[in-house]
C-alpha cells in the first residue's frame, strides 16, 4: 500500500480519537501525522507556518472569535429573550426557520448567527439537539439554493445548468425536511407565553443579527478591499460595539461577557482545521483518490461522502470526483440525475464534517462532543445516503 494511503488514514484515525478531548488539538495533531507521512518535515513546518502567518485565515479566525461573543452580549443584554418573545411563531417552525434564513446569508460564522436564537428557543431541549437542528436546518435550503457556491461550483466542473438540475435535488430537500422533523422536530413541546408585544424589542435584535451580513456585503461592494477577511472581522466587530452599546454594557460587563465566551477557542480551531486543509491539498490525496479502479456508484457515492467527510468542503470534494466521473465514462458533461445523486453524497459528507467551520463552531458553543453529535446525527445522515446509493443504482 502507498505510504500516503497509512499516513491519510493515520491522521483521520487521530483526528477522531482526539476530538473526544479537543477538536482543536485533533485537527493539530491530525495535520502533523498526514503531513510528515506525505511530505517532508520542511514542506510540514511550512505548510503549518503559511497557515499561522496568512492574513486571511487570521481575520477570519479572529471574526469567528467574535460571534460567541456577541452571542454572549445579546443574551446579557436581553436582546434574545425579546427576539423570540415577540417573534409570534411556534416553536417547532421558528427552530427550523432561524436556521434555515441564516443559513442563505452568505457571510462566513453564520452559524453562529443563528446558534445564540436557537439555543434561547430550544429551552430545556438537550444541548446536542439544539446543536443538531442548527446544523441540519442551516444547511437544508443550500441543498437546491441555485446561487450557493457550494452547487454552483460542482456544477460548472460537471458542465451542467444548475437550474436545470434542481428538479433532481428537490426531492432530497423534501426528504431532509421529513427527516429534521421526525427525529427533531415531532416532539418538541410549545410554550405559552404572554408577553406584550413589543416592535421596537423585535427590530434590534434582528438588525444586530444581520448587521455583519449587511455591512460585509457593502463594504465589499463599495471599497472591494483585499483581503476579503477584513471586511468579514470589521463588520461583525462593529455589530458587537452596536450590541454593546445599545444594550448599555458597562466595561466589566463588557470584559465578562468576553470571558465567558471564550473566543480564543473558537479562533484556535478555524486556525487548525486551515492547517490540515492545506497539508491536505499539498498531501496528494486527492490526486490518489481520482486514480482509484472502482465502480461508479462507490466514487460517486461512498468516496464522494467520505472525502466531504474527511475535507469538509463541497468544491474540494467535487473537484476529485467529477474529474474522475468524467475521465471514466469519456463524456463531457455529467447526465443531471448523476450529478444530482453525486451532489448529494458529496453535501451529506460536508454537513457533517468535523473540518465543517459550522460543526467545529457550533460544537464548542453548543458544548457537546463530536462523537455524541456525529452519533446523534447519524442516522439521518445514512438514511439520506442509502436513498441516494439506491437511486443511482437503478440509474
Amino acid at each position: 500500500m502507498n505510504p500516503s494511503w497509512i499516513g491519510f488514514f493515520l491522521s483521520i484515525a487521530v483526528l477522531l480519537i482526539a476530538s473526544r478531548k479537543n477538536l482543536s488539538l485533533a485537527l493539530i495533531s491530525g495535520s502533523i501525522v498526514l503531513g510528515l507521512a506525505t511530505l517532508s518535515p520542511a514542506d510540514t513546518i511550512k505548510s503549518i507556518t503559511e497557515t499561522l502567518t496568512s492574513p486571511p485565515a487570521l481575520l477570519l479566525s479572529f471574526a469567528m472569535g467574535l460571534f460567541p461573543v456577541l452571542g454572549v452580549v445579546l443574551q446579557k443584554t436581553g436582546a434574545l429573550d425579546d427576539l423570540i418573545d415577540n417573534l409570534r411563531i411556534k416553536k417547532k417552525v421558528f427552530l427550523p426557520f432561524s436556521a434555515a434564513f441564516i443559513g442563505l446569508l452568505p457571510v462566513p460564522g453564520g452559524a453562529l448567527i443563528s446558534a445564540p436564537l436557537i439555543k434561547k428557543a430550544a429551552g430545556k431541549l438537550p444541548q446536542e439537539r439544539s446543536f443538531i437542528i442548527n446544523i441540519w436546518f442551516r444547511h437544508v435550503l443550500i441543498l437546491i439554493y441555485p446561487l450557493s457556491p457550494s452547487l454552483l461550483v460542482p456544477a460548472k466542473m460537471a458542465n451542467v445548468n444548475v437550474y436545470e438540475v434542481i428538479p433532481f435535488l428537490f426531492p432530497f430537500f423534501l426528504l431532509m425536511i421529513a427527516l429534521g422533523y421526525v427525529f427533531l422536530l415531532r416532539d418538541i413541546k410549545e410554550e405559552n407565553t404572554k408577553s406584550k408585544y413589543d416592535k421596537r424589542k423585535l427590530v434590534i435584535p434582528i438588525a444586530i443579527l444581520l448587521m455583519p451580513l449587511v455591512l460585509d456585503i457593502a463594504l465589499n461592494g463599495a471599497f472591494h478591499i483585499k483581503p476579503r477577511e477584513l471586511t468579514t472581522f470589521v463588520a461583525v466587530l462593529c455589530a458587537l460595539i452596536a450590541a454593546i452599546i445599545i444594550g448599555k454594557l458597562d466595561g466589566k460587563k463588557a470584559l465578562d461577557a468576553i470571558k465567558e465566551s471564550k473566543p480564543w477557542k473558537f479562533v484556535l480551531i478555524i486556525l487548525s482545521m486551515f492547517m490540515y486543509i492545506d497539508i491536505f491539498i499539498l498531501s496528494g490525496i486527492g490526486e490518489l483518490i481520482s486514480t482509484l479502479n472502482v465502480p461508479i456508484i462507490v466514487l460517486c457515492v461512498i468516496i464522494a461522502f467520505l472525502l466531504a467527510f474527511v475535507t469538509g468542503r463541497t468544491q474540494l470534494s467535487a473537484s476529485v470526483i467529477i474529474p474522475a466521473y468524467l475521465g471514466i465514462s469519456a463524456a463531457s458533461s455529467m447526465p443531471l440525475v448523476i450529478f444530482a445523486l453525486t451532489f448529494v453524497s458529496i453535501f451529506l459528507g460536508y454537513l457533517i464534517s468535523p473540518l465543517h467551520p459550522c460543526i467545529s463552531m457550533s460544537l464548542e458553543y453548543f458544548e457537546t462532543s463530536l462523537g455524541s453529535a456525529l452519533k446523534a446525527m447519524a442516522p439521518m445522515t445514512l438514511i439520506a445516503l442509502c436513498v441516494a446509493f439506491l437511486l443511482f443504482a437503478f440509474v
